[in-house]
């Protein structure tokens, strides 16, 4: 019998959910669809993307036309005088192909490889602290609806014993100092109210801001337990496998050692084919037509260029080297943060079991005095201080479950599991990029 009264109120309460109950997965869906810095950072990504193609326009023939006309005055050539003035016309076709320059092309198209990779990892990364702050905001809205109720109930309560007390009152049982002390505990018990629902409107907007929509029939989220890790050596192992801020760290070292080879290209001579045909009349002070075909390997070598390749190639090594630094502290801050996580998962389970033993207790001695206080044996200050320790215990209560939730969240989000958890599709684009083999 016991169950079958349970399957009907969870049938009840599945039916009593409103149509357009916005969930936590929705709202984090929402933000990453339309918020601004997800899109200037995917705009950066294709940016990126895009200077890769132009590097890579370097291993295709160069075809060019030069078409020019013009008068031409013409007083000595070859040393003879001509004292022309002529015409000109003249159509010139050049097409080259690179043949090698020191690996250059090579080693920035494979160093913009890896940066496309750093900042589609970014992105991700991005994508994850947006939704771990939609989860916060969702949480926190939803606790402030719950201080709102809260709230409200202590109010009421504070109303119905200024109503005893001023029916005892007009008994002669009650004076006016019971009157007012009462009425000074309704006031303070308002001017929480006025306070918790300011802090919801607050909330609200901050909501709107992320999601886009004011929030409307929140559901309290629920986390499957099988995605967290079971201790904290298996968190921050999950961060170093998996988080897409590290991952980025090290996809930047492999683009700083393809700037390295890059800059190491002014060592090597630089070969290409040539080839030019030109067709022209009356030109350089010889009426007729002119016409001159050739092609031509071309080799191109620096003998001497101010130290600048030397320096070149120090200003890479260098930038290697703090790619390699921004890695180990990127570790390092990871590390530390997913054991902050841990640590506050943990404790706020233990607190929030301590706060729900707090709220039975008060709750039960609440009870007990509005009893004895009917019956003369507490005071009327006995029975409000009673009232006030309930409310103190469920806010602290409230408070303590919401943290241990985002508590929860923020364990996710330090082992870059977070969207995985929330189950959010991240668009094709941002997961394409597998870096350079």
């Amino acid at each position: 019998m016991n169950a079958m009264k349970k399957l009907i109120v969870a049938l009840a309460c599945c039916a009593s959910v409103p149509a357009n109950a916005i969930t936590l997965e929705e709202a984090v869906a929402s933000a990453i669809d339309s918020y601004p810095t997800l899109q200037e950072r995917f705009a950066r990504l294709k940016s990126v993307e895009e200077q890769r193609e132009v590097v890579t326009s370097e291993y295709l023939p160069q075809v060019s036309v030069r078409a020019e006309v013009g008068p031409e005055h013409t007083e000595y050539s070859s040393g003879q005088l001509l004292d022309e003035d002529l015409t000109r016309d003249q159509v010139s076709l050049s097409v080259s192909q690179l043949l090698f320059n020191g690996f250059d092309t090579r080693a920035n198209s494979s160093r913009l490889e890896y940066e496309a990779d750093s900042e589609r990892l970014q992105l991700l990364a991005a994508a994850e602290d947006l939704a771990l702050k939609v989860c916060q905001i969702y949480l926190e809205v939803r606790k402030a609806e719950e201080l709102v109720e809260l709230t409200e109930r202590h109010v009421q309560g504070h109303m119905e014993i200024l109503e005893d007390v001023k029916n005892l009152a007009s008994r002669g049982f009650a004076n006016e100092a019971d009157i007012a002390q009462v009425s000074a505990r309704l006031a303070n018990a308002r001017s929480s109210l006025v306070a918790a629902r300011n802090n919801y409107n607050d909330l609200s907007a901050t909501f709107q801001r992320f999601v886009g929509q004011r929030p409307a029939n929140l559901r309290d989220p629920v986390t499957d337990p099988s995605l967290l890790p079971d201790s904290r050596e298996q968190a921050i192992d999950w961060a170093r496998q998996t988080h897409p801020q590290l991952q980025a760290a090290i996809s930047d070292i492999s683009a700083a050692k393809e700037e390295v080879r890059a800059s190491q290209s002014g060592y090597y001579p630089r070969f290409s084919i040539e080839g030019y045909a030109t067709s022209g009349h009356d030109i350089a002070g010889f009426e007729g037509r002119d016409e001159d075909y050739r092609v031509m390997l071309v080799m191109e070598y620096d003998l001497y260029s101010g130290g600048r390749d030397k320096a070149l190639a120090r200003t890479s090594n260098w930038r290697y080297n703090e790619a390699l630094a921004i890695r180990n502290t990127t570790e390092q801050q990871l590390v530390e943060g997913t054991q902050f996580s841990w640590n506050a998962y943990n404790a706020l389970q233990q607190q929030e079991q301590i706060e729900a033993q707090s709220v039975d207790a008060s709750t039960l001695a609440e009870t007990a005095y509005i009893t004895q206080f009917k019956l003369g044996k507490r005071s009327l200050l006995d029975l409000l201080n009673a009232k006030v320790e309930v409310f103190v215990a469920r806010k602290a209560y409230i408070n303590t479950r919401y943290d241990q939730q985002q508590a929860t969240y923020r364990l996710l989000n330090s082992a870059g599991r977070l969207g995985y958890a929330l189950r959010v599709s991240y668009p094709n684009e941002w997961r394409n990029g597998e870096g350079v083999q």
